[in-house]
């Protein structure tokens, strides 16, 4: 039996942090929460990480302080970071995402499928990046924003 994953969230952000993790571990275990079906238990499996599942910033953001688990940052196989950038817990990277030399991405957010954040950028907390967006090196994406698809935000912006 390979690792036990706790998700908070299972909606489509969910799925694809499932889908992350099996492509990390074919022998995973995991267990859903949601606040309607099975309303998360700080008591339960205490050894396991949790990823929490759910696109929005801020309901991310106030689950970080409700729950008791420690987190796990979860970065999919054909996604590429740097040695020298820096990952927050509770953050996912999703498939074929690029984070590049020096670049600094905060707790719990959630880098989508395509994405890149070039040298020396900055990506705040909470922050969610939708498919195909691009930071450039220099730029600073502040703590709960989102980046649209497809978005550019160039290294003279702060967002």
């Amino acid at each position: 039996m390979g690792n036990k994953y706790l998700i908070y969230g299972k909606g489509g952000h969910g799925k694809v942090v499932e889908d992350t993790i099996y492509q990390l571990d074919r022998n995973y275990s995991v267990e859903y929460f949601d606040d309607a079906s099975n309303p998360y238990n700080e008591n339960y499996e205490k050894d396991a990480e949790l990823i929490i599942g759910i696109g929005n910033n801020e309901v991310r953001k106030r689950i970080v302080g409700e729950v008791k688990h420690s987190f796990a940052t979860i970065i999919h196989p054909t996604a590429y970071v740097a040695p020298s950038a820096e990952i927050g817990e509770g953050t996912v990277v999703l498939a074929n995402a690029v984070i590049q030399a020096d670049a600094k991405v905060g707790k719990h957010c959630i880098i989508n499928a395509n994405v890149t954040v070039d040298h020396d950028a900055i990506v705040e907390d909470y922050v969610c990046t939708y498919p195909a967006a691009y930071v450039a090196g220099f730029a600073r994406i502040t703590e709960g924003q989102t980046l649209k698809p497809g978005q550019v935000v160039w290294k003279s912006e702060v967002f």
